[in-house]
């Protein structure tokens, strides 16, 4: 579970990263929301399978869903 914990949250962040999947028509928007999903996963990543503290767990955790589901958070507009 810890090591496909991608596979479940990738799907999710194309749904609040619809640039990801509109390479062709905004390939600057694509690559962002890319780089974001990646920082996004890499710290939730981090947070579920390295070896730390509590509170840097939850700090690392709390980053990684901000980052993926930033959008959904902060409204664009």
């Amino acid at each position: 579970m810890a090591l496909g914990l991608g596979l479940y949250l990738i799907p999710l962040g194309m749904i609040t990263w619809p640039a990801l999947i509109a390479l062709p028509s905004d390939p600057f928007g694509a690559v962002v929301a890319a780089l974001a999903i990646g920082l996004g996963l890499a710290a939730l990543s981090y947070a579920v399978i390295a070896r730390l503290g509590r509170t840097r767990r939850l700090l690392l955790l709390l980053i990684g869903i901000v980052t993926i589901f930033g959008p959904v958070f902060i409204p664009t507009g």
